[in-house]
């Protein structure tokens, strides 16, 4: 006798989120953000990341700033494979989505801190490379309003291990087996790029990187910005993490390091979960003066 009972598919621990695109969602609560908080969060994840971890950097936005809504882009291997899509997706998905949310362009704050620059509206989180690079596609699409930045393990650039690590994360057995020759090439042709084809610019990792340094241009809109990253990264090398943020201090960024000890590629927040959040939280709110440079 057949059974009657059906089997229920399991639940994302996304599944709060609108689905726009496989790699798009949108969060929007049922109310408007009081005042002081973000109008909206923009979290662009790190490559290959699943929704169960993820969902654990959201969780706590969503208790601190519970009526915000929260736009998140992911990073897969394919946008690298095939950029024009990506950002095709980001310019018909993620783009209008700002643009109602901050309906007109609001003034830019001045190179230095002053008693004048604007209050942020935007929050953004990236992770890791991934995020970096659909952060600085975002750049390219659209100005983005008065915002602060946390970069977490980010930006670094091109290692051959580093990211034949990253790409292979999470593979295991004959999975691993069977994908390491088209990782290896992969990275093979990365390298041609950076190296060679490229080389006078420094490759796809360094404009990534560039781009979020441009103060008079695609990154005008910034407030301050806080990175978060540790020597014990295997991804990311920390002195690139670091020489960025000088690159960023150098051009007037307001800027605050906080290198962690002993914590991996993005998981800084892991490794002192209170310490992490208490840095996204005064990034916000731009407490604890001492620490911000500029």
């Amino acid at each position: 006798m057949a059974s009657n009972t059906s089997t229920a598919a399991p639940t994302s621990p996304l599944s709060f989120m609108t689905k726009l695109s496989q790699d798009i969602r949108l969060f929007r609560p049922a109310s408007s953000p009081p005042p002081g908080h973000p109008k909206l969060i923009l979290l662009a994840s790190w490559m290959g990341a699943r929704d169960l971890h993820i969902a654990k950097y959201i969780a706590p936005y969503r208790a601190q700033y519970p009526s915000t809504p929260i736009l998140l882009i992911r990073s897969e291997i394919h946008h690298f494979l095939r950029p024009a899509r990506c950002i095709a997706a980001i310019a018909s998905l993620a783009v209008p989505i700002l643009h109602s949310t901050f309906p007109s362009p609001s003034p830019s704050p001045s190179p230095s801190p002053s008693p004048s620059s604007p209050e942020p509206q935007l929050l953004i989180h990236l992770f890791s490379n991934g995020g970096s690079t659909m952060l600085a596609h975002l750049r390219t699409l659209t100005a983005l309003p008065p915002h602060t930045l946390v970069a977490d393990s980010a930006p670094g650039q091109f290692t051959y291990t580093g990211s034949f690590t990253a790409l292979t994360a999470g593979l295991s057995g004959w999975t691993r087996t069977f994908a390491a020759p088209l990782v290896h090439a992969f990275c093979a042709w990365y390298w041609l790029v950076h190296n060679i084809f490229q080389r006078k610019v420094g490759g796809p990792l360094a404009a990534v990187a560039a781009a979020h340094n441009e103060r008079e241009g695609r990154a005008r809109g910034e407030v301050r910005r806080a990175y978060v990253y540790s020597e014990e990264d295997q991804l990311v090398e920390w002195r690139d993490v670091e020489e960025h943020a000088a690159d960023a201090k150098a051009k007037g960024f307001v800027v605050r390091v906080e290198k962690f000890a002993g914590s991996a590629h993005v998981a800084h927040a892991r490794r002192d979960e209170e310490r992490y959040w208490g840095i996204v939280r005064e990034t916000w709110g731009g407490g604890v003066v001492g620490s911000w440079r500029c």
